[in-house]
């Protein structure tokens, strides 16, 4: 099994600092390399365009509806700027988002920008996907909420027609071309690999039907009596779809006994979050995990 990173703020209400200064190019560069060099092979981020001010819409990953992170002092750089920068300054760590919401965003104009920072890191993009939950984001961004699924499941499609082909055409509900050309193409020869996330019925089911991999937005020391059903509900829709390459599943976790509970369900990477505010402590965090999880397992 493989082992990644998150990297974004600390929650509301935590002890200490608040937040990892992610948009400093110094630190960025330093805890890259040096998640490199402990031995974790991706690094991701989240995405959020805008936030409201006071937001409005619940959180529907968390039982009270509030939203876990303090905007006041979190950074939320935009991911894909942050995946290029890396590409320039490491040797074999992969990019990717946990995850982009993908509604909000031209399918068009993504797929270029990937197919570019894929080109650029020598194949090291990942994109991971879901379908958002923030409505006050989409009123503010101008961006249908109501059919954000559709949209979603349109705009990977979208996205795969003109990676594969020099010459692309699509007809869909919402977007449609003929015969145009992308010009810039990913290195990796499936395209970039699209993680979906979430663990509602439809993420399930996207992710089954065209995900690479599946990511629930939980953590594996959470609801452990749900993942084995959401797991075989995701193989079902593969089936259903007839994929033979299926999906992955892929999941959060922070400790030996998370990775060894993700491994016994068939996982190929375990994606430990980091939040600390300074390099030194970010190094000491990473040293840590790789010391007490990665080279234990």
């Amino acid at each position: 099994m493989k082992f990644g990173l998150y990297l974004i703020g600390s929650a509301t209400g935590a002890s200490g600092p608040p937040a990892a200064p992610i948009a400093d190019p110094e630190f960025l560069a330093g805890f890259a390399r040096h998640a490199e060099a402990v031995g974790c092979e991706s690094l991701f981020f989240a995405d959020h365009i805008v936030f409201p001010a006071a937001k409005q819409s619940p959180y529907p990953y968390a039982e009270s509806g509030a939203y876990p992170w303090d905007n006041e002092h979190i950074q939320l750089p935009e991911p894909l700027a942050l995946m290029a920068y890396l590409a320039g300054v490491t040797d074999s760590l992969r990019f990717g988002t946990a995850v982009l919401v993908l509604p909000q965003r031209h399918p068009m104009l993504l797929a270029k920008q990937l197919a570019t920072i894929d080109i650029l890191s020598g194949g090291r993009a990942e994109l991971g996907i879901g379908a958002g939950w923030l409505a006050d984001e989409f009123d503010a961004l101008g961006c249908s909420f109501a059919d954000r699924g559709a949209r979603t499941d349109e705009y990977i499609d979208v996205m795969r027609e003109l990676w594969a082909n020099p010459v692309a055409s699509f007809a869909g509900p919402t977007v449609a071309f003929d015969r145009v050309q992308l010009t810039a193409h990913p290195r990796q020869p499936g395209g970039i690999p699209i993680i979906v996330g979430g663990h509602s019925p439809p993420a399930l089911r996207r992710a089954g039907r065209r995900g690479d991999a599946f990511l629930p937005a939980f953590s594996a020391s959470q609801n452990r009596d749900r993942w084995p059903d959401m797991w075989a509900e995701v193989q079902r829709w593969a089936v259903e779809a007839n994929r033979s390459g299926g999906c992955e599943l892929q999941g959060f976790g922070a400790t030996l006994d998370d990775a060894r509970f993700l491994a016994e369900l068939g996982a190929t990477r375990m994606i430990y979050s980091t939040h600390d505010p300074d390099l030194a402590s970010a190094n000491a965090t990473l040293d840590r995990f790789g010391d007490e999880v990665i080279s234990r397992f």
